[in-house]
């Protein structure tokens, strides 16, 4: 449940693989304030070369026996006043200072800073303070993807950057380098991992293919006038073992090679240091009596986005107390998630009485952090007859469209931005809301990380039921999947109303609707802001079947995702159609 960044060198640490067949998230990221040790061996050809596969036993609980150095690496928030130079890189969310034993290593002595978002793990840049000559820095731009947001075990990510050195590396000499890296990651084999004590199943291997071009420009004359001297070409490999939940770094082991790929120059593990807990009390807001059923969950700060990613939970005992053990020291956010039968109006109240993790503080645990109480925050009764019924989907470019089970759903009446309900998601992403009076709704999705930026609408008038109310969740918010549904609408998400095909489809697409009786007809295509940019058809039609062609770019629209939404006599139908 814990993981930290450690090096530069490993970044790619950052993954989490899940059981199963491994799967590489970049979204399960770092906790700000947390430290790892690495434990060194730079006597090259004294570790084996990992072998790929499946199921793999890889045995180096005895290939440390000439370790030569131990550093503790800390990740920092970017603006600490233990990291510098952090004004360059504004944009930075985590930092990191690092030391290696290797001699003229870049990464030796350096202030590392860089990026997280649900994209993955970009390198911003860093400035060595062992080998720097004029204050200047290692600068990698764009930012250097180092964590994909998504790999799967057998999958090749392919990322290429570019970078400007400054060092005192030729002889005592000012020396920059522009260069490019090509990086070629593979998930390479899984199994069991073992180190000087301790065993490690469900590890995953990732092999890194590193390729770079540098021109060299040396500066003789110490005059500030760099002169170009040399192009160099290299090749490495690295060989990453990283597995899920692991003492606060998904990392364990790492590997570098020689460029034939023959043997280990150089490589390091991963030990566990600082741990610690947070605890507290949860309390009900209304009359001060503890509150006894229900968890508290456990988020790391600055680390989810678009994923629902719980570290932790604790049941709350009795005396309404939590505590979370074994913590790495960092930077947490907590919840409380109340029993839903004995507090049904209560929110998931967040530590700082928050019912939203964008206003809720964080706790930052050194050793044991005690008394972090939190009081149980409630809505109004629910009192309409409005119903919504929905499902809560991630989007295509973050895991496939997959649901996203007990996920917070937060409903807020416009206007004045009140919330006045919340609910949860089931395992398969579907929620339930009931009690809805007549107005306009807005409805969120509360995942720490992910900013509620704007939410799915609709429209409660005299008892309206909606059936299919989907959203889905992008890399900033959620999304409506057919726009605003309005006033009086029931809708249907899958019937035999509609017949889309061949969908998806590149030029033309033919639209069939099914007309069971004499009725008025509407067909309309929305786009996935909720925009209309077509009505199809809207007329009164007899009993049949009618076809229509469809093509998006002849309204000067662009590939991708659209909505059909076809009202025949007062019943609703929706259809997603995407377009290559």
């Amino acid at each position: 449940m814990k993981k930290i960044t450690t090096v530069l060198l490993f970044l790619l640490s950052l993954t989490v693989f899940a059981q199963g067949p491994p799967v590489v998230e970049g979204t399960y990221l770092p906790v700000r304030g947390t430290s790892v040790k690495q434990v060194w061996n730079t006597v090259s050809g004294a570790l084996s070369i990992p072998v790929s596969g499946a199921n793999i036993v890889w045995d180096y609980s005895n290939q440390f026996p000439n370790a030569v150095d131990t550093f503790q690496v800390k990740t920092f928030h970017p603006d600490s006043t233990a990291m510098r130079f952090h004004q360059y890189y504004p944009t930075a969310t985590h930092a990191s200072f690092i030391r290696t034993p290797i001699p003229a290593d870049p990464t030796d002595s350096l202030y590392a800073f860089f990026v997280i978002d649900s994209g993955g793990l970009h390198l911003l840049g860093g400035f060595n303070i062992k080998q720097v000559h004029d204050s200047t820095a290692i600068i990698h731009l764009p930012g250097e993807l180092l964590v994909p947001s998504t790999c799967t075990y057998g999958m090749t990510v392919i990322d290429t950057s570019k970078y400007t050195f400054y060092s005192n590396h030729y002889s005592g000499f000012p020396v920059k380098v522009k260069g490019t890296k090509a990086r070629e990651m593979t998930g390479f084999g899984y199994g069991t991992l073992k180190l000087p004590g301790a065993i490690y199943t469900n590890t995953l291997l990732a092999k890194q293919k590193i390729s770079t071009v540098d021109s060299v420009f040396v500066d003789f004359n110490h005059s500030g006038t760099y002169v170009f001297y040399t192009i160099q070409v290299a090749t490495y490999y690295f060989y990453s073992f990283v597995r899920n939940n692991t003492f606060g770094s998904s990392f364990l082991l790492h590997l570098k090679t020689n460029a034939a790929n023959t043997s280990i120059v150089n490589g390091y593990y991963v030990l566990p240091v600082d741990f610690g807990s947070i605890s507290g009390i949860v309390y009900d807001s209304i009359n001060g009596a503890p509150t006894t059923h229900g968890q508290a969950l456990l988020y790391r700060e600055n680390s989810n986005f678009s994923k629902n990613d719980i570290l932790d939970r604790s049941t709350l005992d009795i005396n309404g107390h939590y505590q979370f053990d074994s913590i790495p020291y960092g930077e947490y956010r907590v919840a409380v998630r109340a029993d839903s039968m004995s507090y049904p109006t209560a929110f998931t109240t967040y530590y700082g009485d928050s019912t939203d993790w964008v206003s809720a503080p964080s706790i930052h645990t050194t050793a044991n952090s005690s008394g972090n109480n939190i009081h149980l925050q409630y809505h109004p009764i629910p009192s309409g007859s409005g119903i919504v019924h929905g499902n809560i989907n991630y989007d295509s470019q973050i895991r496939n469209n997959n649901p996203i089970p007990g996920v917070d759903i937060i409903v807020k009446k416009n206007p004045g931005g009140i919330a006045t309900h919340e609910v949860h998601t089931n395992g398969l992403g579907n929620f339930s809301l009931s009690g809805l009076d007549t107005g306009h709704y807005e409805m969120f999705v509360d995942i720490p990380g992910l900013f509620m930026q704007e939410g799915c609408n609709f429209v409660i008038a005299n008892g309206t039921i909606i059936n299919g109310f989907d959203c889905t969740v992008g890399r900033d918010t959620i999304h409506p999947v057919y726009g605003i549904v309005g006033v009086n609408e029931v809708m249907q998400k899958s019937d035999n109303l509609i017949s889309v095909y061949p969908n998806p489809f590149s030029s033309n697409t033919t639209i069939k609707i099914s007309v069971s009786e004499k009725a008025d007809v509407l067909l309309e295509v929305y786009n996935l802001l909720g925009e209309k940019i077509q009505t199809i058809d809207q007329a009164e039609k007899l009993a049949g079947i009618y076809s229509y062609n469809f093509n998006a770019k002849i309204l000067k629209h662009s590939s991708g995702i659209y909505i059909l939404k076809l009202s025949v006599g007062g019943k609703i139908s929706v259809q997603k159609i995407i377009q290559q």
